[in-house]
């Protein structure tokens, strides 16, 4: 409890030893303070150093890019240039495979496209050079393999998109009464 009372604003103990440690250990509180001030300019220390270190590496950086002569940065250019246009190119041959595949869809009663769309690009990434015969000939075994992507024409509200299995005209009850009469006797 006296210690606490030896406390000053900064929280150390202003007796002339602090006790620290596990085993007990006594220092002045000088000492402790000398190795503070220490600890804390290697801290500074540490900072401008890795200041300076920086500072170093971006002037090494410049000095290198301005050594580049003009060729080497034209070579610099160039390469970044044809990964553009490399990146451009895919991107246009997606959108024309996805504009052949919709254009084909159109005509085939798909229910969702977007679906149709995924599931036509998957089969086309094994493919080369995708044209309108390959597209077709994928879309119509989508079709066929998954009817669900399909609308039918027949369809009602309670048989889904599957196709109709009664085709039988239906008959009222008069006539189903008197063909059994008929048949009965």
């Amino acid at each position: 409890m006296d210690e606490e009372k030896n406390l000053n604003p900064e929280g150390q103990n202003d007796s002339d030893e602090i006790t620290g440690g596990e085993e007990d250990k006594k220092f002045d509180y000088s000492y402790v303070k000398e190795l503070r001030e220490e600890a804390k300019k290697y801290r500074t220390e540490k900072a401008e150093l890795k200041r300076e270190f920086e500072a170093v590496q971006s002037k090494l950086k410049e000095l290198e890019d301005a050594k580049l002569t003009e060729a080497e940065k034209d070579k610099k250019r160039i390469a970044e240039l044809e990964r553009m246009l490399v990146d451009i190119q895919t991107e246009a041959k997606e959108k024309e495979i996805e504009n052949l595949i919709v254009t084909a869809a159109a005509g085939k009663n798909f229910v969702d496209l977007e679906a149709v769309k995924m599931f036509a690009s998957k089969e086309l990434a094994s493919e080369d050079e995708p044209d309108k015969k390959t597209i077709e000939r994928i879309l119509d075994k989508l079709a066929k393999d998954k009817p669900y992507l399909v609308k039918s024409s027949e369809a009602t509200p309670g048989s889904g998109n599957f196709e109709k299995q009664d085709r039988e005209i239906k008959r009222d009850a008069n006539t189903i009464l008197a063909d059994y009469i008929r048949k009965g006797r």
